[in-house]
C-alpha cells in the first residue's frame, strides 16, 4: 500500500494512492485490501488548517495540521499466521514520517480486529520476538511493526486495522512564492509469522 502525498508551497494538495508490497515468510501469499484507493484533502490553506503543536516520538512539532484522514486496512491470509504490518518511506530520524523538507505525518493505528475479535495494538521494533503489552490506539513510528497482542502475540487469517494519518506543516512551507510540487510516498508492507 502507497501513500502518496502532493504539496504545492502556498497551498497543499494531498493525496492519498493505496497498493501493497508483501514481505511474506511463509509459502502462501496474503491479500491486502483497503477502503479506498484514493484520498483527495483537496487545497490546503496555512489559514484553514489547526495551528498545533504535536509531539511524534518525544520531538515537538510546530505548525498547522491537516485533518485526519482515516484508511482501514485489512490482511488477509489463506492460513492463520501472526501478521504484522510496516510502515516504509522517507523519515525525519526514526521519530516521524517526513512530509516534504517542511512537514511531518504522524500515523496512528487503532481499532484493530484479528478475525472478528478486538485486539489492542503495540508498536515494536522490527523483528522483536516476543510482544504483551498492547493499547487500543498507538502510534506507528518510522523503522517499528504494528503487531496485534492480548496478552501475548496473537494469530489469525485476517488482520484490519484503522491507519490515521495527520499532516503537519511548518511556517517555511508556506513562505515560497512560486508554486512547487512534491510527492513523498509511504509503502504499507505486512510479515507474517509461524502461528506457534
Amino acid at each position: 500500500m502507497s501513500l502518496i502525498f502532493h504539496r504545492t508551497s502556498l497551498l497543499l494538495l494531498a493525496c492519498v494512492a493505496l497498493s501493497h508490497a508483501p514481505s511474506v515468510l511463509a509459502e502462501e501469499e496474503c491479500q491486502v485490501v483497503s477502503s479506498v484507493k484514493n484520498i483527495n484533502n483537496g487545497l490546503l490553506r496555512r489559514e484553514t488548517m489547526r495551528a498545533v503543536s504535536t509531539d511524534i516520538a518525544g520531538k515537538t512539532y510546530r505548525g498547522y495540521a491537516s485533518s485526519e484522514r482515516e484508511i482501514q486496512v485489512s490482511v488477509i491470509c489463506p492460513a492463520v499466521r501472526k501478521i504484522r504490518l510496516q510502515v516504509d518511506g522517507p523519515s525525519r530520524g526514526n521519530r516521524a514520517y517526513r512530509f516534504s523538507d517542511n512537514g511531518a505525518l504522524k500515523i496512528t493505528a487503532k481499532e484493530a480486529r484479528m478475525d472478528n475479535s478486538v485486539v489492542q495494538l503495540a508498536a515494536e521494533p522490527r523483528g522483536s520476538a516476543q510482544v504483551t503489552a498492547g493499547a487500543a490506539e498507538v502510534a506507528l513510528p518510522p523503522d517499528m511493526s504494528l503487531v496485534a497482542v492480548n496478552g501475548s502475540e496473537v494469530a489469525g487469517k485476517q488482520l484490519a486495522v484503522t491507519l490515521s494519518v495527520v499532516t503537519y506543516l511548518n511556517d517555511n512551507a508556506f513562505k515560497t512564492g512560486n508554486t512547487a510540487e512534491l510527492e513523498e510516498m509511504l509503502t504499507v508492507n505486512y510479515v507474517t509469522l509461524a502461528a506457534q
